[in-house]
């Protein structure tokens, strides 16, 4: 009998020990340190999600610009987040991109994200709109803006989104978190395309 419960008993704190940790990382997830945003804002106001963020990239305006306006090389630059990106169509100043994404934070079902995204690019301005046209989960809006800093090594990136999600199965916390990690993940790629565009650059040189 001592031996059962003592079984009993390692159990019991293995799952809660497992239940802690999985809340620690949906956490960690949605507000815990992440080097790729300097501030930034997610609050949901009846069925709609307004998120603000802004990041600073170790790069030049031109340098940041050419990396995100190639969403295309998404898969290239991040292919365990981004196991496709496929450029549908390119005229003037638009670009239609199918993403297939991973989003860790988000149960077995919804893990794998596959919209079709609409890109409008505005050169001039150094801003770049997207919507999604084709996307089951979420209608979702978003604006990016760039901006010189420490004299025009650096980039400021600023984005305001709009999420709307067209299925209540995911818990709020999910919800937030997502949004985030997926910001999160298109800094990380366009750093990638940064680098990939300097060594190029190098090579070509040397």
């Amino acid at each position: 009998m001592k031996n059962i419960l003592a079984i009993v008993g390692v159990l019991v704190l293995a799952v809660a020990g497992f239940i802690g940790y999985q809340y620690w990382k949906i956490q960690q997830a949605v507000s815990g340190p992440a080097k790729e945003i300097v501030s930034e804002k997610i609050e949901k106001d009846g069925d709609l999600w307004h998120a603000s963020f802004v990041s600073k990239i170790d790069g030049t305006p031109d340098e940041v610009w050419n990396a995100f306006s190639q969403p295309e090389r998404s898969s290239e630059m991040m292919p365990d987040s981004f196991k496709q990106s496929k450029l549908v169509s390119s005229e003037g100043n638009k670009k239609v991109v199918d993403v297939v994404a991973v989003l860790e934070i988000l149960p077995p079902g919804f893990k794998i994200q596959n919209p079709r995204i609409e890109f409008i690019y505005f050169p001039a301005e150094k801003r770049i709109t997207s919507k999604t046209i084709d996307f089951q989960l979420a209608d979702i809006t978003s604006e990016y803006k760039f901006e010189p800093a420490d004299g025009g090594k650096a980039t400021i990136v600023r984005v305001e989104q709009t999420n709307k999600p067209k299925t209540g199965s995911i818990v709020e916390a999910l919800q937030k978190g997502a949004i985030r990690e997926s910001y999160i993940n298109q800094i990380r790629a366009a750093n990638k395309g940064i680098a990939q565009e300097r060594a190029e650059k190098a090579a070509k040189a040397g």
